[in-house]
């Protein structure tokens, strides 16, 4: 077998334990700090919002000029603009995938200007004002009384979509909705979606959406609750499974040892503006499974030679079950670190990357 450390290897780790238990022990701490300080910067995912990806057919349209464009259709809302690629596209010269934080598709204004463009043209004829729905994106109902086929007054899907339009907004499709004898329908706007192409014609009068998501509030609140449960769940299970394979006293130090590399590696890229998504959730706890795989493999070997020390210092047991297990822990560190590069280079501009 290769072996890339010598057999008879003899590093002195644990002359050096006491300096870097106290520097892990810091580093933990001012990890702490960062999060509690600077806080998460969640993504789509959790925070709801919209996702729109732009295709841009004119040359030299830069993700600055996409990112002011932004801010200026958005005031006051996150926002946040990536550059992207896609392999088949021919035409499109550019692709900037932009993302709106903002966790319902319509605000308080622009619902009470198409309450009021209802209110003035069918009156006592609607049953309630405009439902709005946030977790339906951009759907709004409207409801009638049962007697409103009878007032003279048109309420055809043509005069509900005149009536929008009378806004500043336009309409995808209207659709009637529930029992026959309901007068409910159903208004599909353009949305979020729109509002970001057409503002962007001014840089580019043939840009496109290619793709359109949304996250509402409550679907983004569960998915981030279900991933903080799923690392806490993982980080348990781990604990068991090692009190079980070792000892009990093994358990303890190895979920400390996570909490220390989950924790640190959150403060980074927190310090780095990262966005939290799904695929961090993925990430940690790949993270998780990398970093308590290495630990079981140095315990098994505590457990051998501790077990034939023969009256030999404690220290100079665990010195050599960790020179014996180094090789491998280098391999292995190494080829994990060759997969991530490929998976940051050629997933550039795709969740492969944020992983």
């Amino acid at each position: 077998m290769l072996n890339i450390i010598r057999p008879d290897t003899k590093f002195d780790f644990m002359k050096a334990a006491p300096f870097f238990a106290r520097f892990s022990a810091g580093l933990f701490a001012v990890s702490v700090l960062v999060i509690a300080v600077m806080g998460l910067n969640l993504g789509l995912d959790f925070s709801g919002g919209h996702e729109v990806l732009l295709a841009f057919e004119k040359e030299g349209v830069e993700s600055e000029d996409v990112r002011r464009q932004l801010n200026d259709l958005f005031p006051g809302v996150d926002t946040s603009v990536q550059s992207y690629e896609v392999p088949t596209a021919t035409v499109a010269k550019s692709f900037y995938l932009t993302r709106i934080m903002r966790s319902q598709s319509f605000g308080d204004e622009e619902l009470r200007e198409l309450n009021e463009a209802f209110q003035s043209r069918y009156g006592d004829i609607l049953e309630q004002p405009i439902a709005y729905n946030p977790e339906a994106g951009d759907v709004v109902k409207v409801d009638f009384v049962e007697t409103a086929t009878q007032s003279g007054i048109d309420i055809s899907e043509a005069a509900l979509a005149e009536t929008v339009e009378g806004t500043e907004h336009a309409v995808r499709l209207v659709r009637r909705v529930g029992r026959p004898d309901q007068q409910r329908y159903e208004i599909v706007l353009k949305g979020v979606d729109a509002t970001v192409v057409n503002g962007m014609k001014e840089l580019d009068p043939s840009v496109r959406a290619v793709r359109v998501e949304f996250v509402g509030p409550t679907v983004g609140k569960q998915l981030r609750d279900d991933g903080i449960l799923a690392v806490l769940y993982a980080l348990g299970l781990i604990l068991i499974y090692v009190a079980f394979r070792f000892d009990i006293f093994y358990g303890p130090g190895a979920i400390v040892c996570l909490f220390h590399d989950a924790i640190i590696t959150v403060a980074l890229l927190t310090l780095l503006g990262a966005q939290f998504s799904l695929a961090t959730i993925a990430g940690l706890l790949t993270l998780v499974g990398y970093s308590i795989n290495d630990t079981i493999v140095i315990f098994d070997r505590i457990r051998e030679t501790v077990g034939k020390a023969q009256g030999a210092a404690l220290d100079v047991r665990l010195n050599q079950a960790i020179n014996e297990t180094l090789g491998r822990t280098l391999m292995t560190s190494l080829s994990t670190l060759i997969a991530c590069f490929c998976l940051m280079t050629f997933g550039s501009g795709t969740v492969l990357a944020e992983f």
